[in-house]
This record gives C-alpha cells, structure tokens and sequence, in this order.
C-alpha cells in the first residue's frame, strides 16, 4: 500500500499521480496516529518525490481500475509483450491513451524487465492537477504530522519543510 502501485508490466506512483489513493493513506495513517513506523515510510516515501512539477489524477478510477482500462487499451491493440509495447511507442519514446473518464495518460517504456511500462498522467488532461513536488509533499506530510490542523499556518508548515523534508522554509504562505 505505501509504494509504487507495480503489477506486471507497469509501474505507477500513485503518490505523485493519484489524489484519492494518496487521501485513503492519509485517512489510514490519521487513523493510526501511533504508527510511527508506518507515518516514517510514508514521509520516506513522499521524500523521493522530486520538486519539479508534479501530475495529479483527481478523477474517479481507483488504481486497480487506471491499471485495468490500461491492460484493455493495449489489448485491444494486440500489444502483448515487451516487443510489440516498444514497436508501438517507436522512437518517439511514449504514447497518449485516453481512459474511460476521458483521463489522459503517457506510457512510457520503462528499463526494469518485468516492470517495463511506466504510466503517468498526462499534462493539462481531463482529471488532472498540476502542482509543484515540494508544495505537494509539504501538504500531505502536514497532514499527517498535524491531522486536526484546521488552517494552514507558516509555523506547521516550516516545521515540517526544515525537519522532515530539507526544504527550506519559506516565508509568506500565500506567496508560495
């Protein structure tokens, strides 16, 4: 539950791409405030996102459902192996698909064996938010250090950007 969401052949983070994934781990671990360990991996898992921009699905599907309206796409065009996903993307590197909420998701071909299709949400697509990584990891590991915080507010936040994320603070919350 706390990492990569891999099924053969893809690979897919729903940290970084997955709104209602991400808000289920947050109710989870809110849930079981006490579990340091389990608040630990998540904020090492959030850590290893990287602070350039990052692609959120907000839409409907659950992972299960992005990863199933993936397999049918490619079934439908008789890709069933690694060989016949390169050929296809050819030198370009990557292909668009449309889901059924009208989602929009880049397929890229990845270097792991098994896991050798790397998805993500394509840019200004239906169901899908932009957001800088750092104010992304910022927000959801707020949350789970301050779950009853009502208002954000600079203090919580530079806590939490300084001590567990080596960011540096910042000084006025509506500006950034």
């Amino acid at each position: 539950m706390l990492s990569a969401y891999d099924t053969p052949p893809f690979r897919f983070n729903p940290w970084k791409h997955h709104l209602h994934w991400v808000q289920d781990c947050l109710h989870h671990v809110i849930n079981n405030h006490g579990d340091f360990k389990l608040r630990n991996e998540i904020i090492e898992n959030l850590n290893s996102i990287n602070s350039n921009y990052v692609d959120i699905y907000t839409g409907h599907l659950t992972t299960e459902q992005l990863i199933k309206g993936m397999c049918d796409e490619l079934e439908k065009m008789e890709i069933k192996d690694r060989s016949g996903f390169s050929s296809w993307i050819g030198e370009c590197g990557f292909k668009l698909v449309a889901l059924s909420d009208s989602s929009v998701w880049v397929l890229r071909e990845g270097a792991d064996d098994e896991l050798y299709i790397h998805i993500h949400p394509a840019r200004n697509s239906p169901n899908i938010i932009r957001i800088h990584g750092n104010s992304w990891k910022t927000a959801v590991v707020t949350q789970i250090l301050n779950p009853h915080l009502v208002d954000m507010d600079n203090v919580a936040i530079n806590e939490v950007r300084v001590k567990h994320l080596n960011l540096s603070p910042i000084k006025n919350l509506y500006d950034s």
